[in-house]
Parts: structure tokens; C-alpha cells; sequence
């Protein structure tokens, strides 16, 4: 279900579903929280990565959020990446990173990452205004799918279990890897379950994950929990058929998986609020357009591109933010 069809599907239920103020008591949240969140840049196959950072930073600077993330697909350790990391780091406000199954591309390992990035460590938590918020890796080995690892082992899992145990306050989950799309973590219905087990009344429970990796715009809602993809900065990856040069010749040759990306001319990023008083998450995201032809005319089948999701889009969504009572 897309922003656009679960928006139309929840206002009429959002009394109904709005956050029940006596669970936020407990656990002692009130006000609002600002979040800035980016993801997908990939900084080593987009020729322009930084410039789209860099307009990602300065928006933030103007509207000063509580923090900031960014959803992992972010860039490799590497020397090259320096000034990349660098203008990240040069962000005064606080700053948190979500490892994405690309940023160990060419033999790195996740520690190398974990350090470059400057993280305390591939899973952790951190609290703000009254929120526990748990960011997870979705890159454990494990499962039987090919390529890319999509899995989150028993060590990481057990983990978030006890986690979930030990905080009363509302729980909001971090990972580059949905855990409500076939392409995520393929052991996510045992993530959620997790999730969304009944701990005793005076836990809050988690009320929403937030991820990347589809390079798509949707929320759907599982249980009690609201699932929220955040759509790349950057691009649609396409099929080999669907190539095409439309840079120019050099841009084309020191980034050789150019030709495989439909772009966003603008970059995209979501300003994120939670009310925690009117019990809502907001979403203002943004919109642009396809640099050259859009996935469609350039050959993508429209079966595994949905014109509803794959789009130089990031929907503007408001909806509850819900806890369990």
C-alpha cells in the first residue's frame, strides 16, 4: 500500500488509532521530535553524491532538527570517500548512521565501516525526548537467498529482544533493510514477531520502522507497527536492458554503474515529526523528476516497477503514531 492509498485509508481512523496519552505518560514522552532522514545516496555510483549531501546538509542547517540519519547505501571506506565523509561530519547537530548492505562493497567488513563512519557499533540504541531508538543491520549472514546479505542473526536478534524488554518508553526501529518488502531482511517475520510482542502494559511498544534499500516510496502498516520506506536520494536501479548514457562521457567513465540508474534530478530526503502529545508520525518529503527517460520508456518492466512506488518521490504522509496500552 502506497503513502498516497494509506493516507486515504487511515484519516478516517486516526481517532481511533491516535497515540493513547496515558501509555505516553508512562513513559515519560512529550513534545515533539525533528528528524532530518536521508538514504541511498550511494556516493560510488552517483557522479554528483556529494552535491546531493552537501543540499541535503544545508537544509538541515536551516531547519535544525533534533538529528539527523542516513539509511545506509552511503559510501564505502575508502580514501577517495574522504571528502564525502568528512561533509557528513561536518554536520554540528547530532548525526547517526544505519549500515547499508553497499557500504562494504569491494571486500570491506562491517567493523572497517562501523569505524569509518565513526558508529558505536553495527546495532546500538540511543534515547531522545522520551523515544528508544534501535538501529539494526540487516547484513548478518544467514538465509538462503543469493547475492547480498539480508538476514539478522540470533546474537543481533536476541539483542532486540532484550531491548525491547528493558524500555518502557516508545520504540522506534532503524534499519537499511525493510521488514515488510520481499526484496528485505529475509527472516523479517521473525524480526517482527519480536517487535511486536505483548511485553505488559506499561510498555509502550514500537510504534514504527523506518528503512531504504528499495529505492521506493511507500508505508504499509503490520499490526500495530507503521513501516516506512524512505526512498533513495539518488535513483531507480534498472536491469541490464534498460542501460543508457545520459551524462556526459566523462561522468559516464569514472562511474561505470551510471548507465544502470534512472536519476532524480533533485535530490531526495524526508523531514520527519513525531508528536508525541497528538500522538502522530508527519512525513514532508520531497519530489523531482527523472534526469532522461524515465524507467518505462527506457525498457524497465513495469511488473517489478511499480509506477506507484518507483517514483522521484517522497510522499508527504501523516498518520498515528501508535503505541500498544
Amino acid at each position: 500500500m502506497d503513502r498516497r492509498c494509506f493516507l486515504t485509508r487511515s484519516l478516517g481512523a486516526t481517532a481511533a488509532l491516535t497515540l493513547p496519552l496515558p501509555a505516553l505518560a508512562r513513559a515519560n514522552a512529550r513534545g515533539t521530535i525533528r528528524i532530518g532522514m536521508i538514504s541511498d545516496i550511494h556516493q560510488d555510483v552517483m557522479h554528483d553524491g556529494i552535491e546531493r549531501l552537501g543540499a541535503f546538509l544545508d537544509a538541515m542547517r536551516e531547519d535544525k532538527p533534533d538529528f539527523i540519519v542516513q539509511l545506509g547505501d552511503f559510501c564505502k571506506p575508502t580514501r577517495a570517500n574522504k571528502p564525502f565523509i568528512d561533509l557528513w561530519n561536518s554536520y554540528d547537530g547530532d548525526r547517526h548512521h544505519v549500515i547499508g548492505n553497499h557500504d562494504m562493497d569491494g571486500g570491506f567488513r562491517r567493523e572497517q565501516t562501523v569505524e569509518w563512519y565513526g558508529m558505536p557499533d553495527r546495532f546500538y540504541g540511543f534515547d531522545h525526548g522520551g523515544v528508544r531508538f534501535l538501529v539494526l543491520d540487516g547484513n548478518d549472514p544467514g538465509g538462503t537467498q543469493g547475492g547480498y546479505n539480508r538476514f539478522i542473526a540470533e546474537d543481533q536478534e536476541a539483542w532486540l529482544d532484550a531491548e525491547l524488554e528493558a524500555t518502557k518508553a516508545p520504540v522506534v526501529v532503524m534499519i537499511h533493510q525493510p521488514l515488510d518488502h520481499p526484496w528485505g531482511v529475509v527472516n523479517q517475520e521473525d524480526i517482527r514477531a519480536v517487535l511486536e510482542k505483548e511485553r505488559g502494559p506499561d510498555h509502550a511498544g514500537v510504534a514504527a520502522v523506518f528503512s531504504g534499500h528499495c529505492h521506493q516510496d511507500y508505508v504499509s502498516r503490520i499490526g500495530d507497527i507503521t513501516h516506512i520506506q524512505i526512498n533513495s536520494a539518488s535513483y531507480v536501479w534498472l536491469p541490464d536492458n534498460a542501460r543508457r548514457n545520459i551524462y556526459d562521457e566523462e561522468a559516464h567513465r569514472q562511474h561505470p554503474n551510471l548507465n544502470r540508474v534512472a536519476p532524480y534530478r533533485e535530490p531526495l530526503w524526508a523531514r520527519v515529526t513525531l508528536d508525541l502529545d497528538g500522538g502522530s508520525i508527519a512525513i514532508k518529503g520531497r519530489s523531482s523528476e527523472w534526469v532522461g527517460p524515465d524507467p518505462w520508456d527506457r525498457g524497465a518492466p513495469e511488473v517489478n516497477y511499480p509506477r506507484d512506488k518507483n517514483r522521484p518521490a517522497i510522499s508527504d504522509w501523516n498518520g498515528p503514531f501508535r503505541v500498544r496500552t
